[in-house]
């Protein structure tokens, strides 16, 4: 029988029950179900965990036990809008002659045994850059509200209650740079219906796996990044060496295999090394979109001390065009961009910010 020294690896044993359809071992005494319930929670599986918690023979306490299934509850009820709302979505657009690439959880959804098991904050899909005001157009008509235009490489659109869509222009902003020579022309790539666009077997499971190392290296990736590679594999298959060649183009070979291994071993008949196991604790760490911490820990690993804290003070300008897209066209106003930062670091979110100053100045000085 298996054993669990701690809440997350008792987590994905829940997971991995839900996956197939098996009854879970019971919970060992020295985890708690209410830091279980957080954890699944910070990394936005709580609802896919509830499946296999429902069928131990001890359970939560009643009062936990009801929040737990009104988490799993909601993501069925947005589960079922966000499908309605991509179905129309996705006609509009054929409507309006706007082609479109679905990417991320849109797709990945419709591999799980169950598509509320995978939880979506975005429908993310990439278009041309020439049609981006035609999809204005047809984002508008279908009720939606304009939230962010031109925020880094994607417009972004909002209609209540919980319809979030992404209108991406290119791939990759200023993190996963590295990865934009790998897809080149993204349309080539892909298999056609109509309009509707999707990225061939392979070419996908790379943009899943180089999605998640640029948020792994700018913070944390959290347990559904590896659980969408395990369940990618299992229901479409990929030639691993073809993906492992690709991200090799992007010097990123490495961490591309080991997200596979890592994957393998939650999810599959993998087994940990020290590397993995550290690995493994990063990621949990990090929660579903990471954390100040390991964003540190990345950049300065990756950059050095010094390099980092300059490159926080004084962002390029390609990173900071992403918040403030006038600098696409008047990249001189940099300096401005730096000083309205500044103000908002010490007026906005202070208590936040000081945890941060202080975490950065605790990391710098070991």
């Amino acid at each position: 029988m298996a054993t669990f020294s701690n809440e997350w690896e008792y987590l994905i044993h829940l997971l991995s029950s839900a996956l197939r359809n098996e009854k879970p071992g019971e919970k060992p005494d020295n985890i708690s179900f209410e830091q279980l319930f957080s954890l699944a929670r910070y990394h936005s599986v709580a609802n896919m965990a509830f499946y296999s918690i429902e069928r131990l023979e001890n359970r939560p306490e009643k009062e936990l036990f009801a929040k737990w299934a009104e988490a799993r509850d909601k993501e069925i009820m947005k589960d079922i809008i966000q499908s309605t709302e991509q179905e129309q979505l996705f006609s509009a657009l054929s409507a309006a002659d706007v082609r479109f690439i679905p990417l991320k959880g849109s797709v990945l959804k419709g591999l799980y045994p169950q598509s509320d098991f995978r939880t979506m904050s975005d429908i993310d899909l990439y278009i041309d850059d020439t049609d981006t005001e035609k999809s204005k157009a047809v984002m508008l008509s279908l009720g939606y509200e304009i939230n962010r235009l031109e925020h880094g490489v994607h417009d972004v659109y909002y209609k209540k209650p919980v319809m979030n869509v992404e209108i991406h222009r290119d791939l990759f902003g200023e993190g996963g740079q590295e990865f934009s020579p790998v897809f080149g022309d993204l349309w080539s790539k892909c298999t056609a219906d109509g309009m509707r666009y999707d990225l061939e077997n392979d070419f996908f499971l790379t943009y899943v796996i180089a999605h998640g190392i640029k948020h792994y290296t700018l913070g944390g990736t959290g347990i559904r990044t590896f659980m969408d590679i395990h369940v990618y594999l299992q229901q479409k298959g990929a030639d691993l060496n073809g993906i492992y060649s690709l991200c090799e183009k992007a010097g990123q070979r490495e961490l591309c295999e080991d997200f596979v291994k890592l994957a393998d071993v939650w999810f599959g008949s993998g087994e940990y090394t020290d590397k993995l196991r550290g690995m493994a604790e990063y990621v949990i760490r990090g929660g579903t979109y990471g954390t100040f911490e390991n964003q540190m820990e990345q950049g300065i690993k990756k950059q050095g001390k010094l390099k980092f804290i300059l490159s926080r003070i004084f962002p390029s300008v390609s990173y900071a065009r992403e918040q403030f897209p006038v600098l696409r066209r008047m990249p001189f106003l940099l300096p401005v961009f730096w000083v309205v930062r500044w103000f908002k670091f010490f007026t906005v979110n202070r208590k936040e910010n000081a945890a941060k100053i202080k975490a950065l100045t605790k990391k710098t000085d070991k």
